[in-house]
C-alpha cells in the first residue's frame, strides 16, 4: 500500500453530503413584491443520506478538489433508453472559486484576475469569456455542459426545476427585480424536487455557459430553399449532432455538404443557459420558458458565470493524470467524494474502461487503482 493509501485509510470513512455553502451561514433576502425572509444554516441535506451532519469535519470549497466537494450525480436518459452518470456541481462558481483560480499559472494565462471577483466571496463570478470559463473548469477536473446536457440535470420533464409553472419567489431573475447577483446557494426553494441535494441556481443568478453552438447561426441565409433540400436536412441532422460545430453551409458541385470544425475564435456565439439577475425566466408573449441566448465566445457579460460538469470517465481520467500528489485537506476531498452514497460505483466503471497505461500514471492514478480497482 502506497502511502498515499495509508492515509486516506486513516482518514474517516464517512462522505460529505457537500451541501455547506461556500462561506454562508445565514442569508436574509428582501423580496421587491412583498418582505420574505429565507433563513439557512447547517448543512439539510444530511439527514436523509446517512451522512455525517458535523458541519466543522466538512472539507473546505477550496482548491483543484474543492468542486469534488459538491459534485452532484445525475442520470440522464440516452436516446436509445439507457441511463448515463453526469456529476454536476451544486452550485453556479463563485467569486472565492476564481480569486483561487487567478492566483495559479492556469489562471493567470488567461488574464482570470480580470474577471468579475469583488465583494462577498459566495457571490457568482461575472466577467467571464468562453477560454476562462473553460480553462477554469479543467483546473477543477471538469468541463462546460452542453446546452442539452443542462436542461436534462436542471429541468426534468417540467419547465423550471420546481415544476411546470413560474414563480418569480423562487429565482432571482428580472421578475423578483433586485437586479443583482445573490449568494450561491441563496434560493431553497428554487431546486429541483428530487430530494436533498439537489442544485441551487440553475434558474437565475447569472445564466450559465455551454459550450453548444446555436444551429441557426451558421445556417444558410435562404432558408425556405435550404429546408426543401436533401443536403439540408442531412446537414441539419449532423449540425444538431454535433457540439462543436463551427460552420455549415451546403456547398456547390462535388464538394460535401457539410463543413464542421471545432472553433477557437471568440467570435463563434455559444448557447448560454438559465435566465439571470436581468433577464426573465418566462417570456410572456410568446410562452418560452427559460430562454436560451447566443452570446459570442469572447463576450464577458457580468451576469454570465459558470457551473461545471464531469463525466466520471472524463473525470477519472483527469484525476489519473495529475503529476502531484495531493495535501492531507485535498485527500480528505477525494475521499469522501469516492464514498459518497452512488460515486463509487460510477467511479469504478469509468476505471475500468480506462486503458490500463493511464489509471497509475501519478499519484492519485495510483490512489484510484486502490479503490476502484478490481
Amino acid at each position: 500500500m502506497t502511502e498515499l493509501g495509508r492515509t486516506a485509510k486513516r482518514r474517516r470513512a464517512e462522505p460529505s453530503s457537500g451541501c455547506v455553502r461556500p462561506e454562508r451561514r445565514f442569508v436574509s433576502l428582501v423580496v421587491a413584491c412583498g418582505v420574505a425572509t429565507a433563513i439557512f444554516g447547517g448543512c439539510r441535506d444530511a439527514s436523509s443520506s446517512g451522512q455525517s451532519t458535523d458541519a466543522t469535519a466538512t472539507p473546505p470549497r477550496a482548491g483543484r478538489y474543492g468542486t469534488l466537494r459538491d459534485f452532484v450525480l445525475f442520470e440522464l436518459d440516452r436516446p436509445d433508453g439507457s441511463l448515463r452518470s453526469l456529476f454536476v456541481d451544486r452550485f453556479e462558481v463563485t467569486r472565492g472559486d476564481w480569486r483561487e483560480f487567478a492566483a495559479t499559472d492556469s489562471g493567470r494565462a488567461v488574464q482570470a484576475e480580470h474577471a468579475a471577483t469583488f465583494g462577498d466571496a459566495a457571490l457568482p463570478v461575472g466577467l467571464v469569456s468562453l477560454r476562462q470559463a473553460r480553462e477554469f473548469a479543467v483546473w477543477r477536473f471538469g468541463r462546460l455542459p452542453r446546452a442539452e446536457e443542462w436542461h436534462a440535470s436542471a429541468r426534468g420533464r417540467y419547465n423550471f426545476p420546481w415544476g411546470a409553472k413560474a414563480d418569480a419567489t423562487r429565482a432571482n431573475t428580472a421578475e423578483l427585480g433586485l437586479f443583482a447577483p445573490t449568494p450561491v446557494g441563496t434560493f431553497e426553494s428554487g431546486r429541483r424536487a428530487l430530494g436533498h441535494g439537489q442544485p441551487y441556481d440553475f434558474v437565475g443568478n447569472v445564466s450559465e455557459w455551454t459550450e453548444t453552438v446555436p444551429v441557426d447561426w451558421c445556417m444558410s441565409d435562404d432558408r425556405t430553399a435550404s429546408s426543401l433540400s436533401l443536403e439540408y436536412s442531412v446537414g441539419h441532422r449532423l449540425a444538431v449532432a454535433s457540439p462543436a460545430l463551427a460552420v455549415w453551409q451546403p456547398l456547390p458541385g462535388l464538394l460535401p455538404a457539410l463543413t464542421a470544425v471545432v472553433p477557437q475564435s471568440a467570435a463563434v456565439p455559444r448557447v448560454v443557459v438559465g435566465a439571470d439577475f436581468q433577464s426573465p425566466m418566462l417570456r410572456i408573449k410568446t410562452q418560452v420558458y427559460l430562454p436560451d441566448e447566443h452570446v459570442l465566445g469572447g463576450d464577458r457579460r457580468d451576469r454570465t458565470g459558470i457551473r461545471i460538469v464531469a463525466e466520471p470517465a472524463e473525470l477519472v481520467a483527469a484525476l489519473c493524470a495529475v503529476e502531484v500528489a495531493p495535501t492531507a485537506i485535498e485527500l480528505e476531498q477525494l475521499v469522501r467524494f469516492v464514498r459518497r452514497r452512488g460515486h463509487r460505483a460510477a467511479l469504478a466503471r469509468a476505471f475500468r474502461e480506462l486503458p490500463a497505461e493511464r489509471r497509475g500514471m501519478g499519484p492519485v492514478g495510483s490512489w484510484l487503482q486502490q479503490q476502484l480497482g478490481p
